[in-house]
């Protein structure tokens, strides 16, 4: 037999000092563990060759994307500043894998799309590499299979608005938060001391249709946007001095049972934002969708 394993053999699991037992991390769809470590090419006269290669200072990623069945899991972590202690990545076929020791968030994508399931791409990057046996956890084998019952969130569960009123008219939202981390080496082992978050930027994007012509001429003349998203008080209604709040919020546990938007709402995106460069990209067979990119001040 061959010895070979695939992508449906893994699955990625979060845990805190004191557990027991990890948590499996929604629906994983695509996973990429990366170790760079940051060689030192020498190069002088008298070569054409290198005279050495060194080590650097390793630097430790994994990237994914997940359909997400708990939003909190992006919602507690997405600022970059907090994470779980560890982040597991586990081959339940072989009973091995590999453990990140304090992962954060460096990048995050979160998107939704009409007649689809809300999915996530994340760019972890982690202080350190550990055995999953030198973790206070029990033995692979023993940990929690990927749940059969599992649900993501679909595009109903989320909502989006715009000023102070909800949109209905959209067909893709989509948002992106780059956390700008720093590693801190270590100069006693070339290793990183810790994992730090500077600025944060964030940015998105929302396709959606427009109630009228007139709408989006307003939009072309120098509106901010639909009649509710009101300038402060003493601003002139223009784009380059107003600005507007969007919201986005992802409601309940994505049961595929439950009522679109039931239980409680966590916001994902809440902050004031402007219009970027406005585009309604149009062929003859299409509907005449608009395109608002946006950047944000900030998440929350």
């Amino acid at each position: 037999m061959s010895s070979i394993y695939g992508g449906f053999e893994e699955l990625i699991y979060t845990s805190d000092v004191g557990e027991s037992l990890p948590d499996c991390v929604g629906i994983t769809t695509r996973l990429n563990p990366i170790i760079d470590p940051s060689n030192i090419n020498i190069r002088g006269t008298g070569s054409r060759n290198l005279y050495d290669i060194l080590l650097g200072m390793r630097q430790i990623q994994f990237s994914i994307d997940i359909l997400p069945s708990d939003i909190d899991f992006i919602k507690d972590y997405q600022d970059g500043q907090t994470g779980p202690d560890y982040l597991h990545y586990a081959n339940k076929t072989l009973n091995t894998g590999i453990t990140f020791v304090y992962p954060f968030f460096n990048r995050l994508s979160v998107e939704s799309r009409h007649n689809e399931a809300i999915s996530a791409t994340i760019e972890i990057w982690a202080q350190d590499l550990i055995d999953p046996a030198d973790t206070p956890m029990d033995p692979i084998e023993d940990w929690p299979a990927a749940p059969s019952l599992v649900t993501p969130y679909r595009w109903l569960d989320s909502e989006l608005t715009l000023g102070v009123v909800p949109e209905t008219a959209w067909w893709s939202w989509r948002y992106e938060a780059n956390n700008n981390l720093q590693l801190l080496g270590n100069v006693e082992d070339g290793g990183i001391r810790a994992v730090k978050a500077r600025h944060t930027e964030v940015s998105g994007l929302i396709i959606k249709d427009m109630a009228s012509f007139s709408e989006w001429k307003e939009l072309m003349d120098g509106t901010v946007g639909p009649d509710t998203l009101e300038p402060p008080a003493g601003v002139h209604d223009s784009p380059e001095e107003s600005k507007f709040n969007i919201k986005i919020e992802v409601y309940g546990s994505g049961g595929p049972q439950d009522p679109p938007r039931s239980g409680s709402a966590v916001s994902l995106l809440d902050n004031l934002c402007r219009w970027g460069r406005i585009e309604a990209p149009t062929g003859a067979e299409d509907l005449q969708a608009k395109r608002f990119p946006f950047t944000a001040r900030g998440l929350g």
